[in-house]
């Protein structure tokens, strides 16, 4: 097949990138390039020959004695001098525009007026050859004259875009009258200056037919940002977002087509490549200029990206056949291409310097180093031997991966004075339209405006005890306001839900009763324990946020919350767009109330035989069975909008079964003040059957006659509808009657009395016999609802089969054994102040077993969940870290107001219960609690069928903890001008943002099983993004103890821009600088996957950080003691707010993130340690190179020492690192010794060294040959205390703080530049021993940060001996 053989005339990158593309034709060959160039050859197929390209003849005769098939001419000279009319006539074919052809880029006043003859858009101009007139014309013409070029060729350089007059006049003298460019000046063409984009656009053609490359970008100027003198090109990527499908497309037609038909009608038949270059102005797409030729750096990118066989397009160029052959692109990649150039470029430049590193960069995967000014030196090194050097170039899934990995490889290529742009792409960077959390279905200003909505119905609810207001991290609730009776408080906590009676309301469109369902649920359950409830939290979970249906819901909350007499603290609002459809929602609702230890009920021992059971009335269903409910009415053939039969006030269905849940509280709390009551029983899932027997002891049973219950009608039209037995009602529904008080028959009277409310007599308590049974026996059932079943019993529509509760899907006897499988697991957290375990209606918690800790407590309140994160767990199997997530979302809230926490519970809802893996979540939230130090005392499972789809569940969380009241946090008054501000590093995702994630994974087609390109472990994307978040409490706590903090903020959704703001005075900024942390390799995948824009990655994602703390500078050594071991690090500080200015300034967070994108295809530095003792250091280099999170770009390959059987040596061989050992007495001299361990060094390519307890003075000799890859450790905060005993010198100075300096070693005593310090306190009584060993963990963290500065480049030390930071 391979026949063909081809001749391409060049020896640059661009005739690289043409050689190494041609190469992979199955139809060539062989490949000769002239002159061609040491890469060129390198190539498979490639043979680079001597000619002389400029005597054609001689190139002619050669061409036909190697039979060559086609010619293809790379740069514009040679076809400007006519090549291609030279080789034709003797038979030999040319891919190339003949001489007249050519024109179109060789003389620019030509080309100008061809364009304007053929009306190809393009700047006005006119043309001279008079400096004088050019001038003249420059200072009065009626547009902005500035560009002035000259018209013929100058190696892509004879182009001046001046920035005013006085430059342009400038610049017309250096070509006119000083020649600059020699006779390709000898006329100037002066343009009007266009403003816009520009963009490369090529085309292949033959004449006739013309087909488009995609459209590139060049960078022609020397310097980042585009600073700095033209040059030919400093890099170029494709494809380029900065023009539309729509624009393309007009230039296809109305300007490579034109031109081509143009120069067709005057007399020439152009083929080859035809190269527009344009500005992409507001009036759409204007010439530049024409070239003749494939581009360069353009041409690299796009062969990169070209997936036809390049032999065949060119031959079909040469043949006439273009329009018989469809050229194709990976266009859904991106290609990058940096230019490295030598030193004094563009003006000079230098040549034979040698140049490392380009084997490991050409082995990258998708990395190509093209050749294109390289030359064979000494010793068949290479050299440079031009202006621009190399180029290399990258292909990736997203332009920000090609770019960052091209910039790695270049950064990674090394020869004296090199110089390139660390940007380049940066112009589409700033156009890309990416994802937002907006378009992914989340929309954080429409739940901002619902907090601005619901806060003063939040306020209404408040009570004394209550400190804050909504839009703080947690509720505050001052426990010294409640009653000052309270002897021995215990917290009791509920937390439920509404099940499926949401659908009801959703179906009705009716919201606001739904509210008040939830705080019922939650309130009367506490209220079973005896207290008195005095908060409340929510957590709405929805499709879509729509802010009036969630304001009237919230209505409904503060509402009830009202009657029950508790403060609306705070709540959640999940807009989770994957996970339930516009218009759908769940509930959760949580509840705290407070009773004496001695009051609590049940009082069981107290429950005996004899007791009347009380019964006050439901009002109708409340908030259980709507499951049961909603399959009669469907199956009955009825509607929610149907006027209901049993309705007494001519209500419909859905009005009738939408009233809400009563509540208990103002009618029972005298009674229960009084201790008249002995139990209480909230008749909820279980009925009257399950619930009952919650609150009894063993022994007795309670006997009820049904005809004492207060039945609504609608319970008669169930039965009969649903055909639901007798004992299916009573453990579904809770029959008319809504809670259950066992009292002393003494107390009847009294406590009916203190009720003020609709209360019955309902039964008793008797004792169980031998014969034993059930603890609650109903009589009388059936004729209690004969007259009610009987006006629907005869109904022809009466269902025919019995229905039960699980029928409609829920199965009560798996909630029970759910239960009994994680009583176990919340065991496991247990701690001092709970009493009683899983069961009951509320979790208790003894206020005594933390009252030596607090003067006046204030409780914290917090509910979150995990949002769509929790689609990924579904989708993967994999729940048993989801439950982390939960417990660390509302913990870590809490921390944030200073307080410990104290106690956890859970909710869960999903549509069939899955009780293995509801077990697994739950065992997630116990290791949660247990890493907290929360114990879990309760929680709900709502089995939901309908609302949630098979395998998909929801999870909130609430916590409880305690802060002293002069401990609480933030203390926004305290903040000022010049806190530090200390970030302690996240675990990835954490739990917000998700629903992009979602979003551009649909978009970019990948699934959780596929690898995840950014994982150091090689794990999926699944088991990547499932990673749980980051619990702070043990890291941060003693911290916050000691008083040290000023304010914490959890960066959970709105990311580090509307989460610090929350804790600081509007009149302060908070600043950062993204390069003082490690940005987690996810959020580099995140940003270009989804394209996502820096702005809308800092407002939805952490970035890197989970956690934020704001200390005084006296407090940062003490604070950072205590939580540097967690990862923590200066991250910023707080600064002086301009008016108007932003709140949160992130700086270099584009340039972090670039360098997150880079470092895997960084090349490790090989480090080398040179110790004699212990080796302390030395563990804590070894263990940060090998721990990946950190980033440190480098690995530990050698252990040297001048001293044998030291623990140094040990820890080496631990290590599997070589360690050898050179006795410096063996040595006559000390330079003689360094030579030695200079020739080890060097024989193992170490790039570093790192003096680490290393006991020996080194000679000068070694310390220049080694300068600034030469650093040391020493335990002072240099320049003090340089030296020996530096621990002793401090202590003799008093001084109040100590630490430890890194540094560049130089000639001197302890004198070499420094890179990075850490401080430690000195503290009153401390000795040499005791300073010296806090001083040696603040070393163990000091001294790998300083290594990783290093190794990654961001700090070198210059020649001058002075640090560079990059």
């Amino acid at each position: 097949m391979a026949e063909a053989k081809v001749l391409v005339i060049g020896g640059g990158g661009r005739e690289h990138a043409l050689c190494w593309k041609l190469s992979d034709s199955p139809f060539v060959k062989q490949i000769y390039c002239a002159p061609g160039s040491v890469g060129i050859s390198a190539t498979n197929k490639v043979e680079s020959v001597d000619i002389d390209i400029k005597d054609y003849p001689a190139l002619a005769k050669w061409s036909k004695d190697h039979s060559i098939d086609l010619v293809i001419v790379g740069p514009e000279d040679p076809l400007a001098n006519g090549i291609v009319d030279a080789l034709t006539p003797h038979g030999i074919k040319c891919f190339g525009p003949t001489k007249a052809g050519a024109e179109i880029e060789a003389n620019k006043e030509w080309s100008k007026k061809f364009m304007n003859k053929y009306q190809i858009p393009t700047a006005r101009f006119q043309s001279f050859t008079n400096a004088d007139a050019a001038k003249e014309f420059i200072n009065s013409a009626p547009y902005p004259a500035l560009v002035v070029k000259a018209s013929g060729l100058a190696a892509g350089k004879g182009v001046v875009v001046a920035s005013n007059k006085e430059e342009a006049c400038h610049a017309v003298d250096e070509i006119l009258t000083d020649a600059k460019y020699g006779a390709a000046g000898q006329t100037l063409v002066v343009e009007e200056l266009l403003e816009g984009d520009e963009v490369s656009v090529l085309a292949f053609t033959d004449g006739e037919t013309v087909s488009i490359m995609p459209p590139a970008q060049d960078h022609k100027r020397i310097g980042d940002g585009d600073t700095g003198p033209n040059t030919g090109g400093m890099g170029a990527y494709c494809p380029c977002p900065l023009i539309t499908p729509d624009q393309l497309a007009d230039v296809k037609d109305q300007v490579l087509k034109r031109a081509v038909d143009g120069l067709k009608a005057e007399g020439v038949k152009y083929v080859g490549v035809l190269y527009a270059g344009l500005m992409i102005t507001k009036s759409g797409p204007m010439v530049l200029e024409f070239n003749c030729r494939f581009g360069d750096p353009e041409t690299q990118v796009l062969m990169m990206l070209l997936e036809s066989d390049l032999y065949t397009v060119m031959k079909a160029c040469v043949d006439g056949t273009l329009n018989q052959l469809q050229v194709t692109w990976n266009t859904r990649l991106s290609a990058v291409g940096v230019v490295i150039a030598s030193k004094g470029y563009p003006e000079t430049s230098t040549k034979g310097c040698v140049i490392s590193g380009l084997s490991q960069a050409s082995s990258t995967p998708g990395v190509v180093v093209f050749h294109s000014g390289v030359s064979r030196g000494a010793n068949g090194s290479l050299v440079t031997w031009g202006g621009r050097v190399l180029l290399a170039a990258a292909r990736a899934g997203s332009l920000r991966a090609a770019a960052a990995a091209a910039t790695a490889a270049a950064e990674g290529i090394d020869f004296p004075g090199k110089q390139y742009r660390k940007d380049i792409a940066h112009r589409a960077f700033s156009k890309i339209n990416g994802l937002s959390y907006l378009q992914s279905g989340v929309d954080i200003d429409a739940a901002a405006t619902l907090v601005r909505l619901i806060e003063p119905l939040a306020t209404g609810t408040h009570r004394r005890g209550v400190l804050g207001r909504l839009g703080c991290y947690s509720g505050l609730f001052q426990l010294s306001a409640m009653d000052p009776g309270l002897k021995d408080p215990v917290l009791v906590q509920g937390t439920d839900g509404v099940g499926t009676k949401l659908k009801l309301a959703e179906t009705m469109k009716k919201y606001d009763t739904i509210g008040q369902d939830l705080v019922a649920m939650c309130v009367n359950d506490i209220l079973c324990a005896g207290a008195e409830p005095f908060a409340f939290l929510d957590y709405m979970a929805c499709g879509r946020l729509q802010v009036d249906v969630a304001t009237i819901i919230v209505k409904g909350i503060a509402d009830a919350c009202v009657l029950s007499g508790c403060a609306l603290l705070g709540g959640e609002t999940a807009e989770m767009p994957t996970m339930y459809d516009v218009g759908k929602y769940d509930l959760a609702g949580f509840a705290v109330g407070v009773v004496d230890n001695l009051r609590q009920l049940p009082r069981r021992r107290d429950i005996r035989a004899g007791d009347v059971v009380l019964a006050l009335p439901s009002t109708g269903v409340h908030s259980n069975g709507y499951s049961l409910v909603q399959r009669i009415v469907a199956e009955s053939g009825h509607s929610f909008h149907e006027k209901a039969p049993f309705s007494e006030k001519g209500r419909s269905f859905g009005e009738e079964f939408l009233e809400p849940t009563g509540i208990y509280v103002q009618a029972l709390l005298p009674a229960i003040k009084k201790d008249l009551i002995k139990g209480l029983a909230h008749i909820t899932g279980g009925g009257l059957l399950e619930n009952i027997p919650r609150i009894l002891p063993p022994g007795v049973r309670v006997k009820l006659d049904a005809t004492k219950f207060k039945i609504k009608p609608l319970f008669g039209w169930l039965q009969a509808k649903g055909g639901v037995s007798d004992f299916e009602m009573l453990r579904t529904f809770n029959c008319g009657v809504g809670m259950v008080a066992i009292v002393d028959p003494v107390c009847v009277k009294e406590v009916i009395q203190l009720m003020e409310a609709d209360v019955d007599i309902i039964g008793s308590v008797e004792a169980i016999g031998k014969e034993g049974g059930h603890q609650v026996v109903v009589d009388n059932f059936k004729a209690a609802m004969a007259p009610l079943v009987a006006p629907y019993s005869s109904d022809s529509q009466a269902a025919q089969k019995s229905l039960s509760y699980k029928d409609s899907g829920v199965d009560i006897e798996a909630g029970d054994s759910l239960v009994s499988l994680i009583k176990p697991l919340a065991r496991s957290t247990s701690r001092a102040g709970v009493l009683g375990g899983l069961g009951g209606f509320g979790g208790c918690f003894q206020l005594k077993a933390i009252e030596q800790e607090y003067k006046d407590p204030v409780l914290v309140l917090a509910a979150d969940g995990v949002g769509t994160k929790l689609q990924i767990a579904q989708r993967t199997n994999r729940h048993d870290t989801i439950g982390v997530d939960l417990v660390a979302m509302c913990v870590n809230d809490i921390l944030c107001n200073g307080a410990a926490p104290l106690t956890f519970l859970d909710y869960f809802a999903c549509g069939s219960l899955d009780v293995h893996v509801a077990k697994s979540v739950v065992a997630g939230v116990a290791d949660g609690c247990r890493q907290a130090s929360a114990a879990l005392i309760g929680g709900e499972t709502a089995e939901m069928p309908g609302m949630y789809a098979a395998g998909a569940y929801d999870i909130a969380g609430f916590a409880l903890g305690v802060v002293e009241r002069s401990h609480i946090l933030p203390k926004i008054n305290d903040i000022t001008v010049g806190d530090i501000i200390i970030g302690l590093p996240s675990n990835g995702v954490h739990s917000n943002g998700f629903s992009l994630i979602h979003k551009l994974m649909k978009k970019a087609a990948l699934t959780f099983a596929d690898k995840a390109p950014f994982s150091r472990e090689g794990l999926t994307l699944g088991e990547e993004l499932i990673k749980p978040t980051r619990i702070y409490v043990s890291s941060v706590l003693p911290a916050l103890q000691r008083g040290k903090v000023k304010a914490v903020a959890h960066v959970t959704g709105g990311g580090l821009l509307e989460n610090i703001p929350r804790v600081i005075p509007r009149s302060v900024r908070a600043w950062l600088n993204a390069h003082w942390w490690n940005v987690h390799p996810v959020f580099a995948w995140i940003a270009d996957t989804g394209a996502v824009q820096d702005d809308e990655m800092l407002r939805t994602f952490n970035c890197g950080i989970g956690m934020v703390l704001i200390v005084a500078p006296e407090d940062q050594a003490d604070v950072m003691n205590i939580t540097r071991s967690f990862g923590a690090m200066v991250i910023g500080s707080i600064q002086a707010r301009p008016a108007g200015g932003a709140r949160v300034v992130v700086d270099n967070f584009a340039s972090a993130v670039d360098f997150t994108r880079r470092m895997p295809l960084m090349p490790k530095k090989r480090v080398a340690v040179l110790v004699s003792g212990s080796g302390s250091n030395l563990q804590a280099l070894l263990d940060s190179t090998r721990d990946a999170a950190q980033c440190v770009c480098a690995d530990v390959c050698l252990v040297l020492s001048n001293r044998p059987g030291v623990r140094a040596l040990q820890r080496a061989q631990d290590a599997q690192v070589p360690a050898l050992v050179f006795n410096h007495k063996n040595y006559e001299s000390r330079e003689e010794f360094d030579r030695t361990i200079s020739a080890t060094l060097e024989s193992h390519k170490i790039d570093i060294v790192c003096l680490a307890g290393y006991m020996r003075l080194l000679s000068a000799e070694f310390v220049r040959k080694w300068k600034g890859r030469l650093i040391n450790i020493h335990p002072s905060l240099l320049p003090r205390h340089p030296g020996l005993h530096a621990q002793r010198q401090c202590l003799e100075a008093g001084d109040t703080k100590s630490g430890c300096t890194v540094h560049f070693v130089d000639e001197g005593m302890d004198t070499g530049p420094i890179i990075t310090q850490e401080e430690v306190p000195v503290l009153a009584g401390d000795t040499e021993e005791t300073l010296s060993e806090r001083i040696l963990h603040a070393e163990h963290r000091a001294y790998p940060r300083a290594l990783r500065l290093l190794a990654a480049g961001r700090a070198r030390l210059s020649s001058q001996g002075t640090i560079i930071w990059n």
